[in-house]
């Protein structure tokens, strides 16, 4: 039987694999998306699906920009690809609270504030902050007021940039584990899989917390990606409800569209375990109660958890793997996949179809690790 060759296969449907799906397709590359259980089935699904770049990390950070970035590609791309798909990912611009409960916390808060006075950031004193949400506790002094940032359905969001990558032509074959890598000398030249062999002129992993499963494939470079578990908590959302995402004390508050309100998350080193824990929802709830008190008197929903892909500097690796021509990586984005997601997909077309990286996502190089 004739092997079929594609210009580029993307190993992993989650919301990165789907987003460099997207991205390629949409350039007119041949792209085949290798998935081993369902589009936006892991990660995806189980995060809160923050677009929050200036809360997640600092002015000058590694990275920052790149969050920036990508939060300011999501209005277009969510347009484009709920018109391609007729999925709706259930974007909500909704601004965010960042809550301080001590003297210390309120004013490293308004110092960050000044700093992001550019993105329209400003540091609200308790009045200023209870009219923008009256639930959120007595105890706390101050908040961090971020309009710019929003929140997603990760799993949608996933489904929805699959959808609209299979509209521009791009090919999907689901339920099919990748078993390792065919090479001819230093160049990777398609993948082993638990159906079939493939042709391509590249192959991009992006299987998340996964990805440092690949190691004994690749001759002279590991892939420094471990899971972090992070346990979450669903609740009736309170009414009247909560209009803007809530970070409290080690805690963050995301109301869905659905009714529900996120209360997230912890993190914990413990492998590939993805039980959710008694001990994990009881600190979530007491930590949710501490932020915002009306909560006690929510429904509760449903518990679940998640694995989100780390690195040593919670950095991802995106780019070029050192030594092995045709391969790139796309994963360790741990808490951010959602988040840069759209960079991600928009940074590996432009380096697959320029043969060079672009400025934007040069921080992330997996050369770092060399």
């Amino acid at each position: 039987m004739l092997m079929r060759t594609y210009d580029v296969i993307v190993v992993g449907g989650g919301v990165i694999g789907s987003s460099i799906a997207f991205w390629l397709a949409r350039e007119g590359v041949s792209v085949l998306l290798l998935e081993r259980d369902r589009i936006g089935y892991h990660a995806s699904r189980a995060s809160a699906g923050m677009l929050t770049p200036l809360a997640e990390s600092r002015v000058g950070d590694p990275g920052f920009d790149a969050g920036v970035e990508s939060l300011e590609l999501v209005p277009a791309l969510i347009h484009e690809v709920r018109e391609l798909s007729g999925i709706d990912p259930e974007w909500v611009a909704s601004g965010l609270l960042e809550l301080a409960f001590d003297a210390r916390s309120a004013s490293a808060l308004g110092t960050r504030a000044a700093s992001l006075e550019r993105f329209g950031c400003e540091y609200l004193d308790a009045d200023q902050a209870r009219k923008q949400e009256p639930r959120i506790s007595d105890l706390a002094l101050g908040a961090l007021w971020s309009p710019r940032e929003s929140h997603i359905s990760g799993e949608r969001f996933a489904r929805a940039l699959a959808s609209a990558a299979a509209r521009r032509g791009a090919h999907f074959r689901l339920g099919t584990e990748v078993l390792g890598l065919r090479t001819d000398g230093d160049r990777v030249i398609g993948v082993r899989s638990s159906h079939d062999e493939f042709s391509a002129g590249n192959v991009v992993l992006a299987n998340g917390a996964w990805a440092g499963l690949c190691n004994e494939w690749l001759p002279g470079f590991d892939i420094p990606v471990q899971p972090v578990k992070g346990q979450m908590v669903a609740l009736s959302a309170p009414q009247p409800g909560i209009r803007h995402i809530v970070l409290g004390s080690d805690i963050y508050l995301v109301p869905r569209p659905d009714g529900t309100l996120r209360v997230g998350a912890t993190s914990e080193w413990v492998g590939f375990d993805t039980r959710p824990t008694a001990h994990a929802t009881q600190r979530l709830l007491r930590a949710a109660m501490h932020t915002m008190p009306s909560l006690a008197d929510c429904t509760f929903v449903d518990t679940w958890a998640g694995l989100r892909p780390a690195t040593p500097d919670e950095l991802p690796l995106v780019g070029p793997v050192p030594g092995l021509k045709g391969l790139t990586l796309a994963c360790g984005h741990y808490r951010r996949g959602i988040l840069l997601a759209p960079v991600t997909g928009w940074g590996i077309a432009e380096l697959i179809l320029n043969q060079s990286v672009p400025d934007m996502i040069k921080c992330f190089d997996p050369g770092r690790f060399i």
